[in-house]
């Protein structure tokens, strides 16, 4: 059994964000273990025949004691309308294989293509992506994910969003929306109506 895991982003044959997802490993791996992992995450991975021009999904799931890792095509997939649901118990933390209370509240999606989790009162993540939200003049990302993504770590770093706390009651402020994750990076001509979120 491997508790945790990472979805990592192939393209040209290159491994996506590898500092962020070794970072997040590590971190992980402590909140679990309580001790500092022996290895590397990306130790024994070797990418071979693999198309340039495809997008890959690589699945690495770890425990105490080594990995085990899948690589599979990946094609877009990604949700152009959510609904809003409320939940103050769920907790994601850390990326675990059990995501049981995460897949109940994507049921519960009706004719929406994505939830998205509000948390006391505040707005969180969709079931699997972080999200940002544009005013046309800045990028704002919640400051309560639930998750600590890869991608939206890099933005920060780099400076090209904020987090600030956002509650239901602030999307009116904002025009558009996009959700980012491992597999689909932040881009500009992505951005979706504020009104495709609804309850």
């Amino acid at each position: 059994m491997y508790p945790l895991f990472e979805t990592v982003c192939i393209e040209n044959s290159l491994i996506k964000n590898e500092q962020y997802h070794e970072a997040r490993f590590r971190a992980s791996y402590i909140q679990q273990y309580k001790k500092n992992p022996n290895y590397s995450l990306f130790d024994d991975i070797h990418l071979t025949n693999l198309v340039n021009d495809l997008k890959y999904k690589l699945r690495i799931g770890y425990k105490q004691h080594g990995t085990r890792f899948s690589i599979s095509e990946y094609k877009n997939s990604i949700p152009m309308s959510l609904k809003l649901i409320s939940d103050n118990t769920i907790s994601y933390a850390l990326k675990k294989n059990n995501r049981k209370k995460l897949n109940n509240l994507y049921k519960q999606k009706g004719d929406f293509d994505d939830v998205l989790i509000v948390k006391n009162e505040l707005i969180t993540d969709a079931s699997y992506s972080n999200i940002l939200f544009t005013d046309g003049k800045q990028i704002v990302t919640p400051d309560t994910p639930l998750l600590q993504g890869t991608c939206r770590a890099r933005l920060l770093n780099e400076n090209k969003i904020i987090a600030s706390p956002i509650t239901e009651a602030d999307l009116s402020n904002f025009e558009s929306f996009q959700l980012i994750n491992a597999m689909n990076d932040f881009d500009e001509t992505r951005w979706v109506a504020i009104k495709n979120i609804k309850h």
